[in-house]
């Protein structure tokens, strides 16, 4: 018919066109011909006027002019006849064509009707046809569904069936039987078109015929880009999430990344790469932080070297020390697997002050006796001998404390360890230094050199004896002092906020903005975007990138893929400083300028310059209170009152015990008997009744017109609501095979309630969390002490137990772990002690120097607003071991001098002054060496501030506290005169007096020598 159709149609379009053709050929001779016919009558009435003019004429005219008159009257009748038959010519003509015309007409008329009959019995037949295809359709459906094809194929199998037919796979290979040329069997081909698909054959049904995809379901290509949000500087792009494998390197991924997204850039020109956030990146500012103030702390340890020895020799020497210990330190951390990173970087930087010291004590002992006339050899030889087994003793009380760390687990040991075995690697080198390279140096250093006075500090330690003569003589001051000092800086520490590390700011900062309810996509949109332009306008920022989505950028592509309202109601965007921000002012300040910008906006924009997300991820963040016990009600119950508790104290948001957002629960209650009755179990009717609510799933992914396409099927053909499930009607196969319709209310009941997020079981009891965010301003550790107080009033039931986890749980087992570490230490270190003085009372003068700088500790912490932390913590107990060196070269040079046969009070204030001086430069160069992790407002600096500050604070205060205190205790203490008094023992060259014997004996021999030998120089 349609073909019919087509011809007709071409028929009746030629038809027109030759009809007008011949009717304009006609029209146009007709219209030829009246015009002659118009002419000749014309000329025909001029002509017989002309004639019947004459004619008159030649009745009046002379006879000699008549025969003229009678040439031109014939003349003219010629010319007429001819003219007349012409006329008559045209007349004919004329009677012709008008007479073809209308046959011409009739016949394109009957023509025209001919068509017009045929096409209108070609839409009778049309119609006809459409019916009997209707009815078709009609009974092809009804056998459809009488086949049953939703049984057949339902989204599952269609799915497979999908995946099935998309497949290209190579077989083998083929040989030819006359040659050896082989050709790869290629099977099957893939589905590269929409056509295709819709085409694709299901099954070939008696009665019915092939039934493909088209004819059991809709294909539609859906165009998903604008279901999310991803812009980078005002630009839609996409993001990439590079992940490092648990064992690589993150600055070595990072720098890998980096080289291969130049490589990108320079190959492909147009397209912009940018790097929005870099955990490398935070790593390389902390190790540059580290690295600046581990240099400019050794810079300053010389320095003060240069100022209390007023030398440049001597202090080359200490100074050659710190690259020699720091590159025996690397090669001991390389042989034991320990990489550079922060930690390890940080225990040189501490370290640094430090490993100088037994360098400083050893010099500082040559240095004066050789400034007493001893010879630069016996000065090397006793100065390092004297000072021996002060030197071992403090190096070990330093590396002790960090020996309990193998008695520590978790994220204590993990950050703790590498750090610990680093200071220890350079205190060992620095321990061999001193007592080797130093003397042998300075005795080719001092052979012909004599020290300087040092007269302003001569004055210094004679104001510092008069100072120690008194409070010798008043002992009650300083002691009160120190312990009230002490009272009062313990009292602090219950004052003082605790966290696991420090906040520590990079150059990247995160900004969660949070839109209204039901707020409109392309409402929220249009703000994201304003916060867009905003954020890119400041000065500093290099790149903005911004996603929708709930969390972060790991959510992208769930977000992009779901696409659901919740999507619109949250926005992450992240910002990347550029070089010109150096300082974690400038970060601040950025995220408080954006904060103002936007401030006119109908949402919430919270600005975050934490770079230790992943660090809060790993240990947790916030209020986690755990609630256990055997029924899932009453947690539910006890969970409100402890939200109500939380509500209570100041300092807690956004509490949640995870039923917030809970769905709304139908509990379907199986009449299991019934439904037995019928031949099938619960878990079959479950399995239909979930395969109805699942509407959607995925299949193969197709490739067509180069874009790859993921086929998703949804079947939406049966699904239950909540007002007819119980008049739902599935389909089960009994195990002999038989399909059977069960009604769900047949064997069913419906209960309303409220559905738990998840079940979470520990030690076979149910649980529940309730969790709070803290706010801007407050720590953890103290509102969880006031929280602690009203939960310890509320009566929990028998079998039903609360407790702290998250956050809290963490900073509770590190505060346990590293009391156990500072209490071994301290252990550790009086053992050490009396090892070395064999006796108990010397290092319990000694150990009393430890609260002393504890003291010190909590002020500098308590002044500078900075809370405890695990690295705090640290700091605490590497000045638990470096402190105590300050008291064992007094106590130690005290001793010699007593065993020497002096008296106690004279020999506490010799000793005092005779160490004041590498006691305040040991002091000093560790403190000198801190001071930039302390002052430092470089990016990243803050990761180990508070160590610094500990150890700078303790360090200062008992330092200055050691001088007085220690003599005093040891004044109080010490009353044993001491039975060991050997005046003749070649390491007394410290007495004056045997000094001044030595010196005696030493030029009588030389001169015997001289008169001896004339001829020898000296």
């Amino acid at each position: 018919i349609a073909s019919a159709e087509k011809s007709l149609k071409e028929q009746q379009t030629k038809l027109a066109d030759q009809e007008k053709a011949t009717t304009d050929q006609l029209g146009q001779a007709i219209s030829g011909l009246t015009m002659g016919v118009s002419s000749g009558t014309a000329q025909v009435a001029a002509l017989t006027s002309q004639i019947q003019a004459l004619q008159a004429q030649l009745v009046q005219a002379p006879d000699a002019m008549k025969p003229a008159l009678q040439q031109q009257i014939a003349a003219l009748q010629e010319q007429l006849t001819k003219a007349t038959s012409e006329l008559s010519e045209y007349q004919n003509q004329l009677a012709v064509a008008e007479a073809g015309g209308l046959s011409a007409a009739s016949q394109f008329g009957s023509g025209t009707a001919q068509l017009a009959n045929a096409l209108s019995m070609l839409e009778q037949n049309k119609k006809q046809l459409d019916e009997a295809q209707a009815q078709y359709e009609d009974a092809r459906e009804k056998a459809i569904k009488s086949a049953n094809i939703d049984a057949l194929v339902d989204k599952t199998t269609l799915a497979s069936m999908i995946k099935a037919q998309d497949f290209s796979m190579p077989a083998g290979y083929l040989g030819n039987s006359n040659d050896d040329e082989q050709w790869l069997l290629q099977v099957g081909t893939n589905i590269t078109s929409i056509e295709d698909l819709e085409n694709l054959m299901l099954v070939d049904l008696d009665g019915v015929g092939e039934v493909r995809l088209k004819d059991v379901a809709d294909i539609t290509v859906v165009d998903n880009v604008g279901d999310a949000y991803m812009k980078l500087n005002g630009t839609e792009g996409v993001c990439l999430m590079v992940y490092k494998s648990s064992t690589a390197s993150t600055s070595d991924i990072s720098n890998a990344c980096q080289a291969k997204i130049a490589d990108l850039r320079e190959d492909y020109p147009g397209l912009s790469l940018d790097i929005v956030s870099d955990q490398g990146s935070y790593i390389s500012l902390y190790i540059n932080s580290i690295l600046q103030s581990l240099l400019l702390g050794a810079l300053l340890a010389i320095v003060v070297l240069a100022l209390f020895l007023r030398d440049w020799k001597p202090t080359l020497i200490v100074a050659f020390s710190i690259p020699f210990s720091v590159l025996v330190a690397l090669l001991l951390m390389y042989f034991s697997g320990i990489s550079l990173n922060i930690m390890s970087l940080g225990g040189i930087a501490l370290a640094i002050g430090m490993l100088v010291d037994n360098s400083i004590i050893v010099l500082e002992n040559i240095y004066r006796l050789r400034g007493r006339g001893i010879p630069a050899q016996r000065a090397a030889v006793q100065g390092a001998k004297q000072i021996t087994g002060a030197v071992i003793a403090s190096t070990l009380t330093t590396i002790c404390v960090f020996l309990p760390i193998v008695f520590t687990t978790g994220i204590v040991n993990q950050m703790m360890l590498p750090f610990a075995l680093t200071i220890a690697y350079v205190l060992c080198a620095s321990l061999v230094v001193a007592l080797t390279l130093v003397p042998s140096l300075s005795r080719f250093v001092f052979r012909n050199y004599q020290p300087r006075r040092n007269k302003g500090f001569e004055r210094l330690q004679d104001a510092y004896a008069r100072s120690l003569n008194f409070f010798l003589q008043h002992k009650a001051i300083p002691l009160v002092v120190s312990v009230v000092l002490l009272v009062v800086a313990v009292g602090g520490v219950f004052n003082m906020g605790i966290t696991m590390v420090p906040t520590m700011t990079g150059k990247n900062m995160s900004v969660t903005v949070v839109m209204p309810e039901d707020v409109e996509k392309e409402d929220a949109y249009a703000m994201a975007d304003e916060i867009m332009d905003a954020a890119v306008s400041i000065d500093g920022v290099g790149n903005v990138a911004a996603i929708d989505g709930t969390s972060s950028l790991s959510m992208v592509s769930s977000t992009a893929s779901e696409g659901g309202e919740d999507a619109y109601e949250m926005f992450m965007f992240y910002l990347q400083m550029d070089d010109s921000v150096t300082t974690e002012q400038q970060v601040l300040d950025i995220g408080k300028e954006l904060s103002e910008k936007t401030a006119g906006l109908d949402c919430e924009v919270i600005t975050d310059a934490s770079s230790s997300d992943a660090m809060s991820s790993m240990l947790g963040s916030g209020l986690s209170i755990t609630i256990t016990g055997p029924d899932q009600e009453k947690l539910f119950a006890m969970s409100e009152d402890v939200m109500r508790i939380v509500d209570e104290v100041d300092g807690y948001t956004e509490i949640e015990n995870g039923m917030e957002e809970a769905d709304k629960e139908l509990h379907l209650i199986i009449d299991e008997d019934a439904l037995t009755k019928k031949g099938f179990t619960v878990a079959q009717l479950y399995q239909e009744l979930s395969g109805m609510l699942n509407t959607s799933t995925t299949s193969s992914k197709l490739t067509v017109d180069d874009k790859q396409m993921q086929v998703e099927i949804i079947d939406e053909t049966h699904v239950p609501t909540r007002e007819d499930i119980l008049d739902t009607v599935v389909t089960l196969t009994s195990q002999a095979g038989e399909t059977v319709d069960v009604k769900i209310g047949d064997v069913a009941r419906v209960e309303e309630g409220v559905a738990s997020n998840a079940i979470v079981h520990l030690n076979s009891d149910k649980t529940m969390t309730v969790s709070a965010e803290i706010e801007d301003g407050y720590n953890n550790a103290l509102l969880s002490r006031e929280l602690s107080e009203k939960l310890d009033a509320y009566e929990v039931p028998d079998k039903y137990q609360i407790y702290y986890g998250g956050e809290l749980d963490n900073i509770n087992t590190m505060l346990e772990q590293m009391l156990l570490l500072l209490i071994l230490g301290f252990v550790l270190i009086y053992l050490i002690m009396v090892a070395q003085f064999q006796s108990l009372l010397s290092p319990f003068i000694i150990i009393l120097t430890v609260p002393l700088a504890f003291t010190g500790g909590f002020f500098a912490l308590w002044f500078s607003g900075e809370g405890l932390t695990m690295l705090s913590l640290m700091g605490f107990a590497v000045l638990m071991g470096t402190v105590v060196n300050n008291g064992i070269v007094f106590v130690d040079y005290v001793n010699q001098l007593r065993r020497g046969g002096l008296e106690k009070h004279h020999a506490l204030v010799a000793a005092g002054k005779t160490r004041m001086r590498p006691i305040l430069m040991t002091a000093l160069t560790t403190i000198l060496a801190m001071l930039p992790m302390v002052f430092s407002a470089a990016i990243g600096a803050s990761m180990e501030r508070g160590m610094a500050l500990v150890v700078v604070g303790g360090l200062l205060y008992a330092t200055f506290m050691t001088l007085y205190v220690v003599p005093i205790m040891y004044d109080l203490l010490y009353r044993r005169v001491p039975t060991e008094v050997d005046l003749g023992d070649e390491t007394l060259d410290d007495d004056p007096g045997d000094a001044q014997a030595f010196l005696e004996s030493l030029q009588a021999k030389h001169a015997a020598q001289i008169a001896d030998h004339p001829h020898t120089t000296g």
